[in-house]
């Protein structure tokens, strides 16, 4: 899938059932200590970090198919039968979709311990530490973060695991993940640079990811005060960050960077199999997923700037998602995070919490009015939480972002007709049988 650096060695991880990928060393492999001794071996640690957010079970093509096809913007029409389990939200402890975006994060997480328990040792500026060690708690805190989303209470590694006889560890509570996570933050957010290249973390991305987590975390405890740090955290970005919502919708999928506060960037060497799994086999695609039918019409109807630069159709009339255009090299931009959620959240927060209806209303059309809609009609706080909902499912389709917000807000139940329970994902078989300290979750 792509070029490994030398250092990934260092934080690969093993298996009792050559399937395992938890955060294990291999025994092959040089040690963490002889590979981080150096500030080299540091950079080459955190770029190998970085280059798990392109595994597939990450951002290169399940993070970002999951998110759809388990709520309502995606359908399975492919022949691989755990996405059908996903899509159906039935889904099998043993989904080998599932364990590999467990291991993914947990590949990551080990990853960035290998460089924050050793780089107090190494020679190198105080910007330098500063730069790398945000790095790594940024990566750290999205890891945790995302596994909180799916599986609810995962075990916090804040150390790295290096050999078979420590991988048994017990869940933590949900509040404890959060409670690392913000913390990794709060940190990040004070010793990155303001400003980075595309593809690595700045201090605004992680502010933007402090504004997501105390979102969700709101909705988790319904507290209003953790609303007002959601707010408050978007506010900073949208009002001090530089960046700057794209002219033109489309032109975030044709090289606009304006908007892009953390992307994960492809090229040749490290590429995405996005486009080959929407495209459609007419145009020698899989089409293991495709946008539902109830979705293209609500879409197309009402929403058309964003739909055709979302949305297209083969010569058979097949819908497929187009936001993934590079079928041949997999160079696709995928977004982690970018200003229009920031408006968004900032929205959400405030019509949780009962927050100036203009105010709301002004977030809400700031992106409606960028794809040629007319202002949202919406004057209650009812039906202002719809619109939201309703603008994010469109504005961010086929971004790794339906399923959570779904979850988030508890309308998973309502509009996908699942269970609660069944709105966290099975803790994977292999790591059942390997962590003898672990925990299935409720309903599987």
């Amino acid at each position: 899938m792509k070029k490994l650096f030398p250092i990934l060695i260092v934080a690969a991880l093993v298996s009792v059932s050559c399937k395992k990928l938890l955060d294990v060393q291999p025994t092959a492999s040089i040690s963490a200590e002889q590979a981080i001794n150096d500030k080299s071996g540091v950079d080459k640690a955190i770029t190998g970090a970085y280059y798990s957010l392109h595994d597939v079970g990450n951002y290169a093509r399940n993070r970002v198919i999951v998110e759809d096809l388990a709520a309502d913007n995606l359908a399975w029409t492919g022949t691989t039968r755990d996405y059908q389990q996903i899509g159906e939200n039935l889904i099998a402890s043993d989904n080998a979709i599932i364990d590999g975006i467990w291991s993914s994060n947990y590949e990551c997480i080990n990853r960035v311990n290998n460089v924050l328990v050793r780089i107090g040792d190494i020679e190198m500026t105080t910007a330098e530490r500063n730069m790398y060690t945000g790095d790594g708690l940024f990566l750290r805190a999205l890891s945790h973060f995302n596994l909180l989303c799916y599986f609810g209470g995962v075990p916090i590694k804040t150390q790295p695991t290096l050999d078979l006889s420590h991988i048994n560890q017990a869940r933590n509570s949900v509040a404890d993940v959060y409670g690392q996570i913000v913390a990794d933050l709060l940190e990040a957010e004070k010793i990155l640079p303001a400003s980075r290249s595309l593809g690595r973390a700045s201090a605004f991305s992680a502010t933007a990811l402090l504004a997501r987590v105390y979102l969700t975390q709101f909705h988790y405890t319904n507290d209003p005060a953790i609303a007002t740090l959601a707010k408050n955290k978007a506010d900073e970005v949208i009002n001090n960050g530089g960046f700057i919502l794209a002219p033109a919708y489309g032109d975030l999928f044709n090289g606009n960077t304006t908007e892009s506060i953390f992307e994960v960037i492809f090229d040749a060497q490290n590429y995405n199999r996005l486009a080959q799994y929407f495209f459609p086999v007419s145009l020698t695609g899989r089409y293991e997923v495709s946008p539902t039918a109830a979705f293209v019409e609500s879409f197309r109807a009402t929403d058309t700037v964003r739909f055709d630069a979302s949305i297209t159709f083969d010569a058979n009339n097949l819908p497929y998602g187009i936001k993934y255009k590079d079928y041949t090299s997999g160079t696709d931009r995928v977004y982690v995070l970018r200003l229009a959620e920031m408006y968004m959240i900032r929205a959400e927060a405030m019509a949780y919490t009962n927050g100036n209806i203009e105010d709301i209303r002004n977030d809400v059309n700031t992106l409606r009015l960028r794809s040629g809609l007319i202002p949202t009609t919406a004057t209650t706080y009812a039906e202002l939480k719809l619109a939201i909902e309703n603008e994010r499912r469109h504005e961010f389709a086929f971004e790794s972002q339906r399923w959570s917000d779904l979850v988030r807000t508890k309308r998973a139940t309502t509009l996908l007709g699942i269970d609660e329970k069944y709105t966290l994902f099975p803790i994977p078989l292999s790591e059942l049988q390997t962590n003898t300290l672990m925990t299935q979750n409720l309903g599987y």
